[in-house]
């Protein structure tokens, strides 16, 4: 079950908090558990604040709707039928041209072409029309969709173009020696993902330098997790950790002297 941790002074302000944002984004609160009693210390020293964890779940009875069913029966088909092939087969080595990293351009067309075909397939299999832009270069391929209500290929912060990326990088690289990473946007979705969660970094931690009260984020990705890590990483008197295991894992932000 998904949960989010929130200190405050009081738990019954740390589970205000913590229901108010869960309440936000549509879910539903579930239970509370109380990590840490509030407590004044003595003469002002060993002062804690309330920690509660506030587990949620989504709305019951909403119903996927078709064009997320089908998109959910392709990827399922799709990770099927990449984890089922075992044979690895290398290309015919050309005379190399080799970059900086080690790879080959050979190997880096390959790689491209060979994950623009399994995109297209799999898009057309969810009876998308899409176009794909491509970008290149030394170490990295991004493919850039582009198309019309394409929502359904991100998902819920992100989930499903993620595994959308890991699938192409998994095929894609199959069968050349050296690996080159491929990035799946669509419509610049990354770019104002990552736009979102600097300027909600910023906000969270000019609130607990001003407060000095320790804010739990919900749980994120690694990639998102360093993006918020990246960005409070020069703040004075900020500080951020990562706590919990996959997939609940998250950022916690605190006031350090």
């Amino acid at each position: 079950m998904d949960y989010i941790e929130v200190s405050a002074k009081t738990i019954e302000e740390a589970t205000a908090q913590a229901t108010a944002q869960i309440e936000a984004q549509g879910r539903v609160v579930t239970s509370v558990k109380v990590l840490t009693e509030p407590s004044n210390g003595f003469l002002g020293f060993g002062k804690k604040n309330a920690l509660v964890r506030v587990y949620f779940e989504e709305v019951a009875g909403k119903e996927a709707t078709v064009s997320e069913q089908v998109t959910n029966t392709v990827m399922e088909e799709q990770f099927a039928a990449v984890t089922m092939q075992e044979e690895s087969t290398s290309i015919e080595e050309p005379i190399p041209t080799v970059v900086e990293d080690g790879i080959t351009k050979a190997e880096q067309d390959f790689i491209a072409d060979t994950g623009k075909e399994f995109l297209l397939g799999m898009f057309g299999k969810m009876g998308l029309s899409v176009q794909i832009e491509k970008f290149t270069t030394k170490d990295k391929i991004t493919f850039q969709i582009h198309g019309d209500e394409l929502g359904i290929l991100i998902g819920k912060h992100g989930q499903t173009l993620d595994a959308i990326q890991y699938l192409t990088n998994l095929v894609a690289n199959k069968e050349v020696r050296r690996r080159c990473q491929i990035v799946v946007d669509v419509e610049n979705y990354r770019s104002r993902r990552e736009e979102t969660l600097i300027q909600l970094a910023h906000r969270l931690g000019a609130k607990v330098r001003r407060t000095r009260q320790k804010i739990a984020l919900e749980p994120m990705n690694a990639f998102e997790r360093k993006i918020i890590h990246v960005a409070l990483q020069n703040e004075k008197h900020i500080k951020t950790d990562s706590e919990g295991q996959e997939p609940y894992r998250h950022i916690v932000i605190y006031y350090k002297r």
